[in-house]
Order: C-alpha cells, then structure tokens, then sequence
C-alpha cells in the first residue's frame, strides 16, 4: 500500500515539473520574441498583383476560334448615337488603364476579358476635349435596359444595361470592374461633374452590362 502512494506522489511531482517546464518554455520564446523588437509593429506580409499576360496576334485568334468570345473592334449605342471603332489599350506610366488615342473612339482593356467571354469587358472613352462632346458624352443618360453591341465582322455580343452609376473618382469601385468574376459584363467607363485645371474631373460613370446569351 506505501508503494502504491509513492508512486503515485512521484507521479503527480513529475506532471507538475513537466508542465511548469513546458509553461517557462513558452513564456520564454515569447518573451525573447518580444525582446528582439520590442518597438516593431506587427504587419502582414503582402504581395503584389502578377502581370497580366498579353497575348500575341496568334493566341488570340486561337483562343477566339475555339471560343465563343473575340476582341471587339467596334461600339454600338443606338439610343445616344455611338457607333465608333475600339482601341486596344494598356496601362499608363501610373499603372492606370490608359485611354483611347482619339477622341472618338473607345479604348478596350487589353487585360480583361473579350467580347462574349466570362469576366469584365472594359471599355473607356472621353467625355470631351478642347474642341467640345467626345464619344462618351452622353453615357450617363443611358437607360436601364438599353442594348450595347460589340462586334468584329461576322461576331457579336449584345449587352443589356443594368446599372448606370456617378462615382467620386476615389470612391471608383475598381475591383469590380477590373477584377476576375464569374458574370459576363462590360464596364463602361468615362469621366463626369466639375472639373479642376489641375485635378481634372471630379467623378466617374460607371455603366454596367449583362451578356445576353442566346
């Protein structure tokens, strides 16, 4: 019966050494992990954005071929008078999606989806210029419901317009119009209300599109 006792205080004395050895342990890394930079802020690792792929002539009419998606060439807004030629267009020096050469055309995101395909299909023009209306001056008095074709000789993809929005130029929301999605739409894309000779205009429309899938 002794025995028994004395091995089982031996017991509990072992539990209690091993635990308080296992809690000095951890209050040790901590502390030396404290006290290797006591004053450095903890923060996130992040990661940029990889590069957007640019496809070359060939890839692309492969990749239209066995799809039913093409890069457009041009623009059709009947009820405010569009019916223009699109550019393929990149980035800027600051990383932004660059803008049409010419006034009166459209420039395409060369980055994002082609017409038809799943994902956003950008489209960016001018409000105006020096010389008065550009190509998208009248882009905020699209009604909902509205058709938007692009085409490329014998393809095109029709749009209905679901959403016609006035956005201060931060408040943008750009991760929904540049970012990957399951839908397939158009972002339609130019500038609106006062305009300062150094900032330029204060906001943005934003219309977006829906395919029509036949």
């Amino acid at each position: 019966m002794e025995r028994q006792q004395l091995d089982s205080t031996s017991f509990v004395v072992r539990s209690k050494t091993l635990k308080l050895i296992f809690l000095g342990t951890i209050t040790f890394l901590v502390w030396g992990a404290q006290a290797e930079a006591p004053d450095k802020p903890f923060a996130m690792p992040t990661a940029e954005f990889a590069e957007p792929q640019v496809l070359t002539s060939k890839q692309v009419d492969r990749q239209t071929f066995h799809s039913n998606s093409f890069v457009p060439a041009r623009l059709v807004i009947p009820s405010i008078d569009v019916d223009t030629s699109i550019e393929a267009v990149g980035k800027d020096e600051a990383g932004r999606m660059a803008t049409p050469s010419d006034v009166n055309h459209v420039g395409w995101y060369q980055y994002g989806a082609k017409a038809g395909a799943t994902g956003n299909v950008v489209l960016s023009g001018h409000l105006d210029d020096l010389n008065g209306p550009a190509i998208f001056a009248n882009l905020d008095q699209l009604p909902i419901g509205e058709l938007v074709t692009l085409q490329r000789k014998d393809q095109v993809a029709t749009y209905e317009v679901v959403s016609v929005k006035q956005y201060r130029l931060d408040k943008v929301p750009l991760a929904s119009i540049f970012a990957a999605t399951q839908s397939k739409r158009i972002q339609l894309i130019t500038c609106a209300g006062p305009y300062d000779e150094n900032l330029g205009y204060r906001d943005r429309i934003v219309v977006t599109a829906n395919l029509i899938e036949t």
